[in-house]
Order: C-alpha cells, then sequence, then structure tokens
C-alpha cells in the first residue's frame, strides 16, 4: 500500500493512499464500458446500417465524427469539471490530484490528455492501434512507478489517490486502550495533547509497524521529537517508537 503525504493550509499533515494500477486500469475499463453504451445508443439512433457500405460518403463521416468526439474529450473536460474525477474514478472512489494535493487545471488535464492518446480516435486507421499501445505502455510505467504514476501523470505533476484511506481510525479506536489498573502516567503533560493529536500518533505507531520503510521511520522520529518539546522534555527519549505509545495510554488514561 503506497502512500503520500500533503500539508494543509493550517499546516496539517494528511496522509492518502495512491491508488493502485488495479483500480486505475478498472476506473479506465468501465469509462470504456460507458463509452460503448453511447457508441450503442448513438447508432441505433442513426441507423448502423449505412456504416458498412463501401461509399461512406461525407455525410457518414460526420456521424463517426459526431460520435467519436464525446470519447476524445471526455477525460480532461469531466477531470476538469469534477475535480479530478471520471465516471469510472467516482465508482472506483479515487480521483486525480496534484503532488501538492490540489484540484488539478486545465494544463494538468490537458496534458494528461496528450499523454493518453485519445485524440488518435479522430483516425478510422491502423494509428487507433497506437492507442492501444500507450495504454499499455502507461500501464506498464505506472506499475513500476514509484507513485504509480503513467507518462502523463509525471510530464503533468499529477497523481492519483483514494478518497479514503483503507486504514481509517476514530475517536473509538483510542479509546479502545485498555487502561492499566493502578497505572501511573509516565508523562502528565500529555493531557495537553488533543484528540487528534492522539489520533495521528496512533496512526504513525501503526505504520511503523506495518510498513517500516525508511520515509515512516523519518516521520515517526520528527514527530516524537515535536512531541518531547510540546511537553517540556530537554531531550526526546532514546526508544521513540515506546515514547509514543507511553504518551498515548498516558493520554488515554488522564482524559478517561
Amino acid at each position: 500500500m503506497k502512500t503520500i503525504e500533503f500539508e494543509s493550509a493550517q499546516n496539517v499533515k494528511v496522509e492518502y493512499e495512491l491508488a493502485s494500477v488495479g483500480q486505475r486500469v478498472a476506473a479506465a475499463m468501465l469509462d470504456m464500458l460507458m463509452f460503448f453504451i453511447y457508441f450503442i445508443i448513438f447508432g441505433m439512433v442513426v441507423g448502423f446500417s449505412g456504416w458498412f457500405q463501401e461509399d461512406m460518403g461525407s455525410f457518414l463521416f460526420f456521424q463517426l465524427l459526431l460520435m467519436k468526439l464525446p470519447w476524445i474529450f471526455y477525460n480532461p473536460v469531466i477531470e476538469y469539471l469534477t475535480h479530478g474525477q471520471s465516471l469510472g474514478k467516482y465508482i472506483l472512489g479515487i480521483r486525480v490530484v496534484t503532488i501538492s494535493g490540489e484540484r488539478p487545471g486545465l494544463r494538468e488535464v490537458f496534458t494528461r490528455w496528450m499523454f493518453k492518446g485519445d485524440f488518435v480516435w479522430i483516425s478510422a486507421d491502423f494509428l487507433v492501434l497506437f492507442w492501444f499501445g500507450i495504454g499499455l505502455m502507461g500501464i506498464v510505467y505506472a506499475g513500476t512507478s514509484r507513485r504509480t504514476q503513467r507518462i502523463g501523470d509525471v510530464m503533468a505533476n499529477t497523481i492519483v489517490i483514494r478518497n479514503k484511506s483503507s486504514i481509517n481510525y476514530s475517536l473509538r479506536d483510542v479509546l479502545a486502550i485498555k487502561s492499566q489498573d493502578n497505572y501511573t502516567p509516565e508523562y502528565p503533560a500529555a493531557i495537553r495533547f488533543t484528540d487528534e493529536d492522539m489520533l495521528l500518533i496512533k496512526n504513525t505507531i501503526q505504520r511503523v509497524k506495518t510498513q517500516p520503510n525508511p520515509e515512516t521511520k523519518k516521520f515517526a522520529i520528527e514527530l516524537a521529537d515535536k512531541s518531547a518539546e510540546l511537553i517540556g522534555l530537554s531531550e526526546t527519549p532514546s526508544k521513540r517508537l515506546k515514547f509514543l505509545q507511553t504518551l498515548l495510554q498516558d493520554y488515554v488514561v488522564l482524559t478517561r
């Protein structure tokens, strides 16, 4: 499970999970399904029979062009209007955001569109095969990317995240920690923290246990140092993870 952190306007770090390659492919397939449904309805309205005649004529050309245009410009338009979500992404619960966590602008969505290759659908010849090649290359690239980005995301400085984390923590999770009989808080100043602070500490402890990578450990160290500073300690205890766990237990006991 890959994650990314953004810093809000209030200097609060918020963590989101990156959408997996599978989720992104599934969202694209749902969008394609919607297009094929549109294609069938369009064909029923204007009639399929003329499409297979040798003498297509200019009228049929414009029919096909009219049929293709919504698909060609679907992704950039819908992602701009809905703050980074196509129908498929909405169903899968994922969205496009910039590297800084903001909604994508026109530059970002059209850069992603250019490197997705949807514009080749304006052609009716073998160039359409180029679109499938771009899609396959995007899947391979995203699968090896640290942030599961395809080439269009890299060029546009965007990523695709999950709207909600698969690991959710609430105040109930903190209060579920059982207090010990005759327990004496080691750090009485822990009472100055808030419930949100404790949720962040609990979340960090959990991440260190499940994702012991350098970034997670570095954040835990910084959090421990900042917490020690806030409660007036001259230096942070050497066993920082145990220190955070003790702070959490002290807070629960002191506020119950």
